[in-house]
C-alpha cells in the first residue's frame, strides 16, 4: 500500500506564530513585487510612528492607513514593511516572506523589515517632556517568535544581524526604548 501525505509547509514549523494575511486585514495588493534571495542576512526593526492599537480592528485600520500613505503619498509599490506587529499581539503580513520591502534604504534586498505599531512616546505634561516606552509584552514576544520562525523557515540566515533602523539610517526608529530592548535579543548588532 502506498500512502501520499501532503504537507502545508507554513504549518510544519513549530515555532511559527500565526500571521494575519494582507487579505485578512484589508490590505491592497502590491502594484509590483521584487523578490529577495533567501536567506537574508539582516532583520531591521522599526516603529510606525502612529497611534498604538490594541484590537484586531484598530490594528487593521492602522495598517490600511499606513499602506495608503506608503502607496499613495510615498509612491511605493506596497506597504513598506515585511511584517507589522500590533499592540494586540498579532503579526500582520506586509509584503511578506522573500519579498523586498521598502523600509531601509540600502538594506531592502538583504533584510526583513519588522515594524511595531506605535510611537512609544508619551508626553508628561507636568515636566513638559516625553517619556520613551517599549511596546507591550505581547508585541515583544510576537516579535521574537517571528524572528525565530524566520530562521527556522530559512528566510533569514542563522547568523543574522538584528538592527534598529537608527543604526543604518538617519531616523529615530524604532524609538529609544524599543532600541534598548532589542539590544538584548539574539543577533543584535549596532553595525552592519
Amino acid at each position: 500500500m502506498f500512502v501520499l501525505f501532503l504537507l502545508n509547509l507554513d504549518n510544519t514549523f513549530a515555532d511559527c506564530p500565526k500571521i494575519l494575511s494582507k487579505d485578512y486585514w484589508g490590505g491592497q495588493a502590491a502594484t509590483h513585487i521584487d523578490y529577495v534571495i533567501k536567506p537574508v542576512k539582516y532583520i531591521i526593526i522599526h516603529h510606525t510612528v502612529t497611534q498604538q492599537c490594541l484590537t484586531e480592528n484598530d490594528c487593521s485600520q492602522q495598517l490600511i492607513n499606513i499602506q495608503s500613505y506608503h502607496m499613495n503619498d510615498l509612491s511605493l509599490y506596497d506597504i513598506g514593511y515585511n511584517f507589522i506587529i500590533g499592540g494586540d499581539g498579532n503579526i500582520y503580513e506586509g509584503v511578506g516572506w522573500h519579498k523586498e520591502g521598502a523600509h531601509t534604504y540600502g538594506y531592502n534586498k538583504k533584510s526583513i523589515g519588522v515594524a511595531f505599531i506605535g510611537l512609544f512616546k508619551y508626553l508628561l505634561t507636568i515636566f513638559n517632556a516625553f517619556l520613551d516606552v517599549a511596546p507591550n509584552k505581547k508585541q515583544l514576544e510576537a516579535g521574537q517568535k517571528l524572528i525565530e520562525c524566520a530562521v527556522e523557515k530559512g528566510e533569514v540566515d542563522r547568523t543574522y544581524k538584528l538592527m534598529g533602523a537608527r543604526s543604518v539610517s538617519a531616523t529615530e526608529s524604532p524609538g529609544l526604548a524599543l532600541f534598548r530592548v532589542i539590544q538584548n535579543w539574539r543577533g543584535f548588532t549596532r553595525n552592519a
